[in-house]
């Protein structure tokens, strides 16, 4: 397995841990999603303060404008992924968030003029579905969350294409740097706009708190700059399309916290008649998708 491959599958491997933890905090420890925002983009500052010392930091107008405009704009769409975690469950949340590789195999055709075959589409639809099956219920379409989370996977899917472009020109730990810095000036914003959010949230730190944020901010960078490394090196759309994986691998983790820890997160389960047969069509679906994406 090349380098493009085993960064794609290990992104979403991380980011799923991120994702545990971010449901674990917003459902039992902060249940405000301004207010998460802020802590964990504000936990990132030690690790941009170490990229700037230890690495030659690009200036390139795709590095410092392009990085800081999708850190900018993150700074403010984390709200929507936060709202999400508390109304639904995050096997949802993550499920619909990876119905994103659609779009981006899309934008990434049209403005990178990425040319896929017709195995490798195949392959992220198969990828897609196999997200759609681990779905905990079906998402009632009056549910604002749904809004919340399609406005998110979108946005993600345009900053995805974005970030492409702009790793053609410029090294991923630049282009990271200025990603935190644009997350941090944005929330400092968020900050002054609601200081009632941030002040409850400081009231409520602990030690345990502080731990989780740490480690969920670490996991996610590792993630991050994994799916960036793979960028740099291959194809957005089957990278992404790869990173469909993500929702079944939240499953797993959350089926074997809730059996370690009953009550750390809502319920994790796939109900109904043909729950059975959907876990393991999902598991089917990734390793076919994966197989198609190859090529192989």
């Amino acid at each position: 397995m090349d380098n493009f491959w085993l960064f794609s599958l290990l992104a979403p491997v991380c980011l799923a841990a991120s994702n545990l933890i971010d449901n674990h905090v917003l459902h039992k420890r902060l249940s405000d999603a301004v207010a998460y925002d802020i802590v964990t983009t504000w936990a990132t500052v030690p690790i941009a303060i170490g990229i700037f010392l230890g690495w030659k930091v690009s200036f390139a107008f795709d590095a410092w404008f392009v990085g800081s405009a999708v850190g900018f704009a993150f700074a403010f769409l984390f709200i929507l992924y936060n709202l999400a975690m508390i109304k639904e469950q995050g096997t949802n949340v993550v499920s619909v968030i990876y119905t994103s590789p659609l779009f981006i195999a899309i934008l990434a055709a049209v403005f990178l003029a990425e040319r896929l075959t017709a195995i490798n589409y195949a392959g992220i639809l198969l990828l897609v579905f196999s997200a759609v099956l681990v779905l905990y219920r079906r998402i009632d379409m009056k549910n604002v969350a749904l809004g919340f989370i399609l406005a998110y996977a979108f946005a993600a899917s345009v900053s995805r294409v974005v970030t492409k472009s702009a790793l053609e020109s410029v090294d991923v730990w630049s282009y990271y740097f200025w990603f935190l810095v644009g997350g941090i000036i944005g929330t400092a914003i968020l900050a002054v706009l609601r200081p009632r959010s941030l002040s409850a949230a400081v009231k409520k730190m602990d030690a345990t708190l502080l731990l989780l944020i740490a480690a969920t901010v670490g996991i996610s960078t590792v993630g991050l700059l994994l799916l960036y490394s793979a960028f740099s090196l291959g194809s957005v759309a089957l990278a992404s399309g790869l990173s469909a994986i993500q929702p079944t691998v939240l499953f797993v983790y959350s089926t074997v916290l809730l059996r370690l820890r009953p009550g750390a997160i809502p319920p994790e389960r796939i109900t109904g008649r043909w729950a059975n047969a959907r876990k393991v069509g999902a598991v089917l679906l990734i390793a076919l998708g994966a197989l198609a994406l190859t090529g192989t």
